[in-house]
Formats: structure tokens, C-alpha cells, sequence
């Protein structure tokens, strides 16, 4: 049985009907997904703005540590100078008793340390 005009209206009605039904479905999906999309990207302005503030943390930490390491060196140059003329504390008293015994033999009195003798 052959379709006849009247048929063919019907259907091609009927399938307008649907693809407009179909069109109107996939504009709200679409709807929906610009809707998400707009928090997405609030969420991403404030992950930017957060990364913005541990950047300039960052900075900071990054300045401090450079001053801290220039502190450091300047320490290190005058620990460096003052182990130069650095004495231990044996070497010292060896001296120290080593010149009381040629005192005593020379017979001179120590003026800081008259005890001595």
C-alpha cells in the first residue's frame, strides 16, 4: 500500500514536531551544561585569586630567604676570621705553664699572676 499525499504531510509533521521536541532538549541541555560552566569558571577566578596570594607569599619567603643567606654568609666570613686567631683552650694553659717555668728559673714575677711562682 503506497503512501499518498496526504501520508507524507502527516509524517513530514510529525517529524518537524519531533525534531523541534529534540531541538528544544538539546537547548536546555546546553542551557544547563553554560550554567555549569559559569560556576566552573567562578571557581576557577578564585583558585586564580588564591593563587595570586601564594605567589606573593612565595615572593616574600623567597626575599626573607635571601636576606637570611646573606646574613648567613657575612657570619660565615667572620667565623672564618675569628677561627684564624683562635686559640684552644689546652694550647692555652700549656703555654701558660710553659712560661710560668721559664719565669721561675728567671726568677721574674708574674704581674697578673704572681701566685705562680
Amino acid at each position: 500500500m503506497p503512501l499518498t499525499k496526504k501520508d507524507l504531510i502527516q509524517i513530514k509533521g510529525l517529524v518537524h514536531d519531533e525534531l523541534e521536541n529534540l531541538a528544544r532538549i538539546v537547548a536546555k541541555g546546553f542551557e544547563m551544561v553554560d550554567k555549569r560552566f559559569e560556576q566552573v569558571d567562578k571557581r576557577f577566578e578564585q583558585v586564580d585569586k588564591r593563587f595570586e596570594q601564594v605567589d606573593k607569599r612565595l615572593d616574600m619567603v623567597d626575599d626573607r630567604l635571601l636576606h637570611i643567606d646573606a646574613r648567613l654568609n657575612t657570619i660565615e666570613h667572620d667565623m672564618a676570621d675569628i677561627r684564624k686567631h683562635f686559640v684552644y683552650r689546652d694550647e692555652f694553659e700549656d703555654a701558660l705553664n710553659r712560661l710560668a717555668v721559664i719565669e721561675k728559673k728567671l726568677s721574674i714575677r708574674s704581674r697578673k699572676y704572681p701566685s705562680l711562682i
